[in-house]
């Protein structure tokens, strides 16, 4: 079964429905944040629930000016690893052999991109990730993708599958939380 999601942003190939509804809870967990911003301080409550994090990726809290974009949390830590800094959570998910960065691959909502500004061609982008967000879905040859601090906020991107700039995926294992 293919599922859509909302407004038909969804599901390019085939997942069972039990992987399908964990990884809609992931995209929905992150949905709920939608609107947190530096301005009001709402963004501090993302910040509070990654610095409760037993023991502190590399023992590191994040401060309320730091970037936060990492920190933003699915809860799922045993398939995506809780981390701070977008490299690092990179090498994380390379060690837990669930890192894509073939251009063409076309993500799974609940899959994780990251990004690398400097990147402006097509082709290989290996530079090294400034950014990270969680895919909603896919439509066409477009990705729908929630990010923490998007312009200190919490917010949507619209992207191209293939666009420049997306440095690879983090392939979290939802199949072993079924």
């Amino acid at each position: 079964t293919i599922v859509l999601y909302k407004t038909g942003w969804g599901f390019d190939r085939q997942v069972s429905e039990d992987e399908a509804a964990i990884r809609l809870q992931v995209v929905r967990t992150a949905e709920n944040w939608l609107g947190a911003n530096e301005k009001d301080g709402s963004h501090r409550r993302i910040i509070d629930i990654y610095n409760a994090h037993a023991p502190l990726p590399r023992g590191y809290a994040v401060t309320y000016e730091d970037a936060w974009c990492a920190a933003f949390d699915s809860g799922l830590t045993d398939i995506i690893p809780p981390e701070c800094g977008c490299e690092p959570q990179i090498q994380l998910f390379q060690q837990m052999d669930a890192w894509e960065e073939a251009d063409g691959y076309v993500p799974l909502p609940g899959d994780v991109i990251f990004y690398h500004w400097g990147c402006r061609e097509l082709g290989d982008c290996s530079g090294w990730s400034d950014h990270v967000g969680i895919v909603v879905g896919t439509k066409g040859p477009f990705i729908k993708v929630i990010e923490g601090n998007k312009n200190n906020a919490v917010s949507y991107r619209i992207t191209l599958v293939d666009a420049p700039g997306i440095r690879g995926y983090g392939l979290p294992d939802y199949e072993s939380r079924v």
